[in-house]
This record gives C-alpha cells, sequence and structure tokens, in this order.
C-alpha cells in the first residue's frame, strides 16, 4: 500500500499583490503631490544707491589713536591711559558737536587698544556709539 503524502510546498512572497499595492501608494503620492510653484510674497522696494543719504564727517571730530609703539594720541597730544577720559571730556566741552572716534593703527597691540576702550567705558562713555577703526594706516 503506497500512501501519498503531499509534501508541503513553500510559499514565496506573493509578488503580484505587493505590485497592487506599491502601485495604489504611487497613484496616491503623485496625486497629493504638490509642485513648487514661484510665488510672490512680499514686494520689496529696496533703496538705490542715489536714495541712500550718508552722514557727512565733521571736520571737529576727535581721533583718539593708539599707535604701533604703544603711545596713546587724542587729537595729536600724547597720552597716558589716565589721562585719557579727563582730555576727552576737556575737549568735548570745548565742541560739544565733536564725535569721539577711535583708531588703532597697523602693528598695535590689541591690549592697548582694550585698555582704552575700558577707560573711556570707566569714565562713562558709551563705547558701543563710538565708530571704531582697527588697522588705521597714518
Amino acid at each position: 500500500m503506497n500512501i501519498y503524502t503531499r509534501k508541503a510546498v513553500i510559499q514565496g512572497i506573493p509578488i503580484v499583490p505587493m505590485l497592487d499595492i506599491l502601485t495604489i501608494l504611487l497613484i496616491f503620492f503623485i496625486v497629493q503631490t504638490e509642485f513648487k510653484r514661484q510665488v510672490n510674497v512680499l514686494k520689496l522696494d529696496l533703496p538705490q544707491t542715489e536714495n541712500l543719504a550718508g552722514e557727512i564727517s565733521n571736520r571737529d571730530d576727535i581721533l583718539l589713536e593708539v599707535a604701533a609703539d604703544g603711545r596713546i594720541a587724542l587729537a595729536g597730544r600724547v597720552l597716558t591711559i589716565d589721562e585719557i577720559p579727563a582730555a576727552v571730556q576737556e575737549l568735548l566741552a570745548r565742541n560739544p558737536n565733536a564725535k569721539l572716534q577711535v583708531a588703532a593703527a597697523d602693528g598695535s597691540s590689541m591690549g592697548n587698544f582694550i585698555h582704552v576702550l575700558d577707560s573711556l567705558s570707566a569714565a562713562g562713555f558709551n563705547i558701543d556709539e563710538i565708530p571704531v577703526r582697527i588697522n588705521y594706516n597714518n
């Protein structure tokens, strides 16, 4: 008596239903995708160079220079760090329209430059409003 037994068939991954699902997903994403279009959201009227008004420099401005050799000069007069606040206040009292500018020459020490700014700050000057030039060429 021969009894026929069926061998178990190893099933693979069903490709056809998976392709159907992938096709449906592809169609869904194509329909739902919004393609980017150039949209003008904000209209800007930028100023042209002839519209920009520059501030004319005042010839009476006070220049505080830090030289390469460490000397500090205020309007051509050599000072020490301690003399800076009083001398600046004196010059500003004589000419109230003048503005203070600080300049560091090529090769000057950044430490000296910072000491000058610290002495001005300690004297009550707002150093955020003082124009600063670094690598100033004489």
